[in-house]
């Protein structure tokens, strides 16, 4: 037989009981203060996730044109060229997004101004013909994406989300201090309505805290490393970047890096602001763990002769830490299991708000718990 567990002395449980009250009570003022902009930055990063979907469905007609598949694909560079004249004064080509399933557009995105604005045109694949261009910001994801990492304030945006995360992951924190002995009944049903609303509340609260705890903590830890290294992100300096006639042609470069990765998926040529840079093929393995989600293969950019591959086995600690923050903060550089993953778990964070907010205010009406 197991031996019977020593009772705690009547100091102890008094002081236990004392450091309890205090996280509990922190815990609460935190859930007030950023409860708000918690359920903001939980129901944007959802949507974030499935963007592609919602963008197939929003902005379908700039993204997707139909075409007769025995035509040959227009030149890349060729339509960079013609896509350049539509661009605002002095933008540069940043990066190129190729279309990557059946009748999508490929995307060209150019940067320029006193911000480094950007500037995005879809253009269909065969025939080259220009489909919609216009400020970024015009676009879903972009306006989404803004909203969600700095409230479309800028630096006090980024100071405003930065504390949210910061919030989110202290109540995360205190939250498993609060329940910390309630994991055995994680499976438990998470409603008892016969005692009461209140209960039944405190159930699903407690519940989904326990159940999605990875969340408030992940979210709120990568969310605020985001907001801090964007507030330290040093201004753009003067590109001199090269003509677009003078770089090589883009379509042995993307068949190069599919070539060195079959079983990965180019997301985007990136182009140089200067002179004397490479352009860089990224590319992404939706399969491998976090911190190896990225290859990056760099070519001449005038002659378009391979410069340098870096697997994303091959990356340094630094490098993998460095690429493992998009993939554990959005989650849609995964598989398609945890993408949609993300897309429930990071509604946890607003359902804990709201049903912290519930909790308050049946507290504050004095609704009582009823007995079994």
């Amino acid at each position: 037989m197991s031996a019977e567990p020593i009772p705690l002395a009547p100091e102890t449980r008094v002081r236990r009981w004392h450091a309890w009250l205090v996280v509990w009570r922190v815990h609460r003022w935190l859930g007030f203060l950023a409860g708000a902009l918690t359920v903001l930055l939980s129901a944007t990063g959802s949507l974030l996730v499935v963007h592609h979907e919602l963008e197939a469905r929003l902005e379908r007609d700039r993204r997707f044109a139909p075409e007769d598949a025995t035509l040959a694909s227009a030149p890349l560079r060729d339509v960079a060229r013609q896509v350049a004249a539509l661009a605002p004064p002095g933008y540069r080509l940043l990066r190129l997004l190729p279309a990557d399933e059946p009748d999508a557009a490929h995307q060209f995105i150019f940067a320029g101004g006193p911000d480094n604005q950007r500037w995005s045109a879809f253009v269909a694949p065969r025939s080259g013909r220009v489909l919609w261009h216009g400020a970024d910001q015009a676009l879903f994801t972009p306006w989404l994406l803004g909203l969600h990492m700095q409230l479309h304030a800028g630096k006090a945006g980024y100071v405003a989300t930065g504390l949210a995360g910061i919030g989110l992951t202290l109540l995360g924190l205190s939250g498993l201090y609060l329940h910390r002995e309630r994991w055995r009944g994680l499976w438990r049903a998470p409603f008892r309505p016969s005692r009461g609303w209140r209960v039944a509340l405190g159930d699903l609260h407690r519940w989904i805290g326990i159940a999605a705890i990875y969340f408030p903590l992940v979210l709120g830890v990568t969310g605020t490393i985001y907001a801090v290294t964007s507030l330290r992100a040093k201004p753009p300096v003067a590109a001199d970047p090269p003509s677009i006639a003078t770089l090589a042609e883009f379509e042995p470069m993307l068949a190069t890096a599919r070539e060195r990765f079959p079983d990965a998926e180019v997301l985007r040529l990136q182009f140089p602001a200067d002179r004397s840079g490479p352009v860089v093929a990224l590319v992404v393995h939706r399969g491998n763990p976090p911190w190896q989600k990225f290859s990056r293969l760099e070519f001449d950019a005038r002659t378009g002769a391979l410069k340098r591959v870096r697997a994303a086995e091959a990356a340094t600690p630094r490098e993998q830490f460095a690429s493992m923050l998009a993939p554990l903060h959005f989650g849609f550089y995964g598989a398609t299991w945890v993408k949609w993953a993300y897309f429930v778990g990071g509604l946890a964070p607003a359902l804990l708000a709201l049903t912290g907010w519930g909790l308050a205010w049946i507290r504050r009406r004095g609704a009582p718990a009823r007995a079994r």
